[in-house]
């Protein structure tokens, strides 16, 4: 191989892994909640008349699943539409990471940035306990646009987003949530009412949701 076929070859091995690191904060949660409404923790229109009210542990596998096999169905076909708005209930039970993460997410809602956030840490949740953390929180939200990590990070540890988090505890204690993901179903100011998936995919929420909205 010739010196300037070497030198071309590197070149274009360069130029992969520029693309790839590049495309390394690309995200199929994030741009999933792109572009639609956020309001603290409510993911959608202020509209819509139906709301899913989701408990869920950001170490939690099961809520993993639900958020990777069914949330992509619920946001496509009802919250983009304008139909249904998400609102989301965090505990921090399940892993020592869980609760620090919980208070990462609770502090980007601040931004309206929560849903971006909830998306990454599940994406990369075998990595929970080196992410939860104020330097890997800082990494994994660097690609979100408009987002300020610093004041993340910051916000995470006010007493508001500790009330917040406890507010939540106490909520599904009230609602009597034995475990997570655990779901209810709000129709315009009515009380909120359980709802039990048959599984966690978007077939079975569909129906759930299509009987809130009377379909």
């Amino acid at each position: 191989m010739t010196i300037l076929r070497r030198v071309a070859v590197l070149a274009a091995g360069v130029a992969v892994v520029l693309v790839a690191a590049a495309g390394s904060t690309a995200s199929p949660g994030t741009a999933l909640v792109d572009g639609i409404p956020q309001r603290g923790t409510v993911l959608g229109q202020k509209s819509a008349a139906v709301t899913l009210i989701q408990f869920e542990d950001l170490g939690c596998t099961h809520c993993k699943t639900y958020m990777q096999e069914a949330f992509p169905t619920i946001v496509r076909d009802y919250v983009r539409t304008g139909l249904v708005k998400v609102d989301f209930r965090g505990l921090g039970v399940v892993t020592r990471a869980s609760e620090p993460a919980l208070r990462y997410t609770l502090a980007a809602s601040r931004q309206q940035k929560l849903w971006q956030v909830v998306a990454l840490f599940y994406e990369s949740q075998g990595s929970l306990n080196e992410l939860a953390t104020d330097k890997g929180v800082k990494r994994l939200v660097r690609g979100i646009p408009g987002i300020d990590p610093a004041r993340l990070v910051a916000d995470a540890k006010s007493l508001s987003v500790r009330r917040q988090a406890n507010a939540h505890t106490a909520e599904a204690v009230r609602r009597n949530v034995p475990g997570t993901p655990w779901f209810f179903i709000k129709v315009g100011d009515a009380r909120p009412k359980l709802v039990k998936p048959a599984a966690y995919d978007g077939e079975a929420f569909s129906a759930i949701l299509d009987d809130a909205l009377g379909r």
